[in-house]
Order: structure tokens, then sequence, then C-alpha cells
């Protein structure tokens, strides 16, 4: 696989799989005799499970419509497995809703069977992106510029609702490489005011490791744009 080409999938995916696999082993270490502890990790569930159904949405309508444009049929797999997904995601909905509910002789059971099933939806997930990551951007790549890519991408990301997007934001900036990161920030400091920008790095610091951290502020200490206040 080339890597010197605008890939669509890769910094959204590595976020989704770091939520994926963080929800995953936050149920499994979950004490379901824990009130408090069962509604923390039911909240994570959902909030996965509505990204992850909203991410569908927007691989159909955007990435799913180039790829039929200009090669039809190839992303019929694909979809297949979105249909399969969306109804992975309606059935774990139905399992968290047991598991909340349950008798306190029972909720032991729910719990570990929403681990099961979370870990089957996860596994299918998995799979499913490296087919999207592999075979959907050789063809996109086939057929698209990189510039066409770009606005592909961000016509996609415009149309991502502001509290949809801060969640993505949250797992996407860690789980990406630093030279992804600087690209990422300084790609949204073009379209915006100094103070917005601002405002994102404030909201980078606490998800970042300390090193990743001090990496990120050296990167934008170069940068004129961004007063040194605010990377401090």
């Amino acid at each position: 696989m080339t890597t010197d080409r605008f890939n669509l999938y890769q910094a959204v995916h590595k976020g989704l799989r770091a939520f994926m696999t963080d929800t995953l082993v936050r149920v499994g270490h979950t004490d379901p005799t824990d009130v408090q502890e069962c509604t923390d990790c039911a909240e994570q569930v959902r909030t996965l499970l509505h990204v992850c159904g909203e991410h569908l949405v927007h691989e159909n309508r955007f990435i799913h419509t180039a790829l039929e444009r200009s090669a039809p049929g190839n992303a019929q797999q694909a979809e297949s497995d979105h249909a399969d997904h969306v109804a992975e995601i309606a059935a774990l909905r139905a399992v968290l809703a047991q598991a909340e509910v349950a008798s306190p002789s029972e909720r032991n059971a729910h719990w570990l069977r929403l681990y099961h099933e979370m870990s089957q939806f996860i596994s299918d997930n998995l799979t499913h992106m490296l087919l999207e990551e592999q075979a959907h951007n050789a063809v996109l790549w086939a057929h698209y510029s990189d510039d066409e890519l770009i606005a592909l991408h961000d016509e996609l990301v415009a149309s991502i609702p502001p509290d949809e997007m801060a969640l993505h934001f949250r797992w996407i900036l860690p789980s990406v490489s630093h030279a992804e990161r600087v690209g990422m920030l300084q790609g949204m400091r073009q379209g915006m005011p100094p103070e917005v920008f601002a405002s994102q790095l404030d909201m980078a610091r606490p998800l970042l490791q300390a090193r990743d951290w001090l990496k990120l502020k050296a990167a934008f200490q170069e940068e004129v744009a961004v007063p040194q206040e605010m990377l401090a």
C-alpha cells in the first residue's frame, strides 16, 4: 500500500479503534453490583454505539457514493457489512437495556453477555475497517486526486454536528501519530480565528500524554500565528 496519498480513513479509524477497545475493556471490568459503575459504563457504550451508527451514515453518503460513481460495485461488500452493523448496534442496545434493569442475581450474566457481544461487534468492525483502508483506498486513489479526496473529506467533516465532532476529536487526537496530529491541527488552524484555535489546543492538552504534548508544543512554537502563552 502506498503511504504518500491522502487517506480518508486513517485518522477516524484510529480514533474508532481506540474508542471501541477502551469501551470493551471498561465493560469487562465494570462491577455489576456497583450501580454507579454500571451507569457510567452504560453511558459510554451508548455513546460509542451512537458514534458508530453515525459513522456508517457518513461513509454511505459520501465515500460509498464516490466509490460507486468511479467504480460501480466496489462499495457493495461494505454496504452489506454496514447493514449488518446497523442490526448489531440495535441488538447491542437491547442487550445493554436488559443489563441495566436486570435483577441483582442476573446482572453478572447480562453484563457478561454484553461483553461477549461487544467483542464480536468490534471484531467485525476491525475486519471491516481493514477492507476500507486497503481495498477502498486503492479504488479511491486510482480514480481521484488528493485534492479531490481532501475536498470530499472536508465536505464530510462539515456535515458532522459539533458535539459529534468533539467526540471524534477526543478519541482521534491521542490515537494518531505525532506527524498526523500536527497535520490535523495545522489544517484546523487554517479555518479558525486564533482564539478558536487556542481553545482547540486547550482541549488537546489533557488528552495527550506528557511526551506527546511536549512534542506538539514544540511543533507549534515555530508557528508565528500561535501566541506563546497558549503553549505554556
